[in-house]
């Protein structure tokens, strides 16, 4: 039986905030850049980003598609709050693996009725 891992909240990445700090998320973007030798990924979506340690997750061979400027991926992992803002490049082309407008039009549904269900629930 394949191992099973914990469950992750699925979020955007215009989402993530203070509040996701040590949680565990499943999110979708583009890798904008991979450096191997700390093994740090920037990931993108629109103009927002995400930079992944991925030392824990990849090997010495399945480093190579991580190096493939805007390939979509989509990443599971606890948030931690680095001390410093980075700064990204600008937006990159689409590219049609995965619709992120989709994902995020489908996310957006969602926290609008959790919104108003704990609207109503309060009510």
């Amino acid at each position: 039986m394949p191992q099973q891992t914990d469950s992750a909240l699925r979020t955007r990445l215009c989402r993530i905030a203070d509040r996701d700090v040590q949680e565990k998320v499943r999110v979708a973007g583009r890798v904008l850049y991979y450096e191997a030798k700390s093994a740090m990924l920037t990931l993108i979506d629109g103009h927002q980003g995400l930079l992944v340690d991925t030392s824990l997750a990849l090997d010495s061979q399945s480093h190579l598609w991580a190096s493939e400027r805007l390939s979509t991926v989509i990443v599971i992992g606890r948030i931690d709050k680095v001390q410093k803002a980075l700064k990204l490049p600008p937006k990159p082309i689409p590219s049609p693996e995965l619709d992120l407008e989709m994902w995020n039009s489908v996310l957006e549904e969602e926290e609008r009725e959790h919104e108003d269900v704990s609207t109503s629930a309060t009510t």
